[in-house]
């Protein structure tokens, strides 16, 4: 069984991590974060395209910013373990 999109939801904007269906694309996941309502200094839309085969500290950093951007609140390491778990989802 594989996972191929998953769509995470928090109180200020939601996300998708996916991997492509082809095989040369199955190297990428892309992650899609959207604020509901973002601020003036906000970026609304930020997309990632990383390898499969990222390490972990960088899946770390991304799930810190997904985590603030969904839940509108830096959070605690509890919280952002939450994310990474589920960016290592589709890491190689």
């Amino acid at each position: 069984m594989r996972i191929k999109r998953i769509e995470l939801e928090g109180d200020n904007g939601h996300a998708s991590i996916e991997r492509p269906r082809s095989t040369r694309e199955s190297q990428t996941i892309r992650i899609d974060s959207i604020l509901r309502n973002p601020k003036a200094h906000e970026q609304a839309w930020q997309t990632w395209e990383i390898s499969s085969r990222t390490d972990s500290d960088e899946l770390y950093n991304i799930a810190k910013i997904l985590q603030q951007r969904c839940d509108g609140i830096r959070g605690t390491g509890g919280d952002v373990q939450d994310y990474y778990t589920e960016l290592q989802r589709f890491a190689d």
